[in-house]
């Protein structure tokens, strides 16, 4: 156990025997130190040396021998500090790195209401809510043959999908408000679109519904959630 300490601190397997072997005797030539420890004297010698570097172990020359001896074991926090002085210098560097990473885009285009639908489907990897505007009435007609599966493989996910359609789809707006982990609702007519926007996880879908369906998938988080927060707005507004 004391050897895996002394491991976590960022010694070697054969430091961490020779330190413990120092700290029983006290003072004490690398002979003996290998003789206690069942090291080979040659490579504790040679942690001996290291541990020297890092200030872990001192040494008496008595007769042109070197005696060797532990510093007092408190000592080892400032080998914690060291890690910890060293983390904080570059953590500046790695927080960039992360948020850098985190605002890299991707964007892929597609054609075809099946393709769509992949989408949709892939969105359900994050299970987060599904955000959905800009619904013209035609687009569940479209998919009529598609998009029954993927509400029937979401809603056991229990997977929440909220939907804002356009002012004329009271009846396929009923019809999602009766089926679990759904609600829809509906802007005024002056907000209708032939562009629906879906958004879920880190990804904005963009649907434009032409002959044929053409959709933009964009991964971004940062996009992702300004889109999030445009929704809710629109959510409040809708009824």
């Amino acid at each position: 156990m004391h050897e895996e300490v002394l491991e976590d601190l960022g010694f070697s397997k054969n430091e961490a025997k020779a330190y413990l072997a120092l700290l029983e005797l006290g003072s004490a030539t690398a002979g003996q130190v290998a003789e206690k420890s069942k090291v080979h004297r040659t490579n504790v010698y040679d942690a001996l040396e290291r541990m020297l570097e890092r200030g872990v172990v001192s040494y008496n020359m008595i007769s042109d021998v070197k005696y060797f001896q532990a510093t007092p074991p408190q000592n080892l926090f400032r080998l914690l500090q060291e890690k910890e002085d060293k983390l904080t210098t570059v953590l500046p560097e790695l927080l960039l790195k992360l948020q850098m990473s985190e605002s890299k885009s991707e964007a892929h285009i597609f054609q075809g209401v099946k393709a769509f639908v992949d989408l949709l489907y892939s969105l359900l990897n994050y299970k987060e809510p599904i955000l959905v505007y800009g619904i013209p009435k035609e687009a569940p007609i479209i998919m009529k043959t598609l998009i029954p599966h993927f509400h029937k493989k979401r809603v056991p996910m229990k997977i929440p999908m909220w939907h804002i359609y356009n002012h004329d789809a009271n009846e396929r707006i009923d019809f999602l408000n009766k089926m679990s982990y759904t609600k829809a609702k509906a802007l005024p007519q002056k907000f209708d679109s032939k562009v629906s926007t879906v958004i879920c996880g880190d990804e904005v879908i963009i649907v434009a519904w032409i002959s044929p369906v053409m959709t933009i998938q964009i991964k971004n988080k940062l996009l992702a959630e300004s889109y999030k927060n445009y929704f809710n707005i629109l959510w409040e507004a809708s009824k």
